[in-house]
C-alpha cells in the first residue's frame, strides 16, 4: 500500500452547512496585532490580500499565503456583489489549516477560517 502525502481528519457535520455561499473573490486584509507577537514583532500590522472560497453569516473561509495565530484579529473588506464595494469589518480567526499537496516549505498556502466580530 502507498504512503499517504498527508492525512486530513475529516468529520461529518450533524447537518449540512446551507448557510454557507460559494464566493472566490480576492480581498484586502490587515492584520492587526495588540499585544501578540506575529512573525516575532509586537503591535504593528501586515496587509495584504486573501481569496474567499465561501461566505455565511457568521464568517468566511479563504486561502491565505501566511498562517495567522488562531484568535488573531483581521480588518478585511467582506465582498458585496458589486466587485468595486465591500464592507468594512473585524474578524477573528478560528482556525488554519496547511493546504496539502499545493504547499511546499518555501510558499506555504493556509485555509483560514474567520468569524466576523463586527
Amino acid at each position: 500500500m502507498a504512503k499517504r502525502l498527508f492525512e486530513w481528519e475529516t468529520k461529518v457535520p450533524p447537518k449540512p452547512h446551507t448557510d454557507r455561499a460559494p464566493l472566490m473573490r480576492t480581498i484586502d486584509i490587515e492584520m492587526v496585532a495588540t499585544g501578540t507577537t506575529l512573525n516575532g514583532c509586537q503591535d504593528f500590522s501586515v496587509s495584504g490580500q486573501a481569496l474567499t472560497l465561501n461566505i455565511s453569516p457568521k464568517g468566511l473561509l479563504v486561502l491565505m499565503d501566511r498562517e495567522p495565530e488562531v484568535d488573531q484579529v483581521l480588518r478585511i473588506l467582506v465582498p458585496s456583489p458589486v466587485y468595486e464595494v465591500g464592507t468594512p469589518t473585524l474578524s477573528e480567526v478560528r482556525w488554519t489549516r496547511k493546504m496539502p499537496l499545493l504547499s511546499g516549505d518555501a510558499h506555504p498556502v493556509y485555509f483560514v477560517g474567520l468569524r466576523f466580530i463586527l
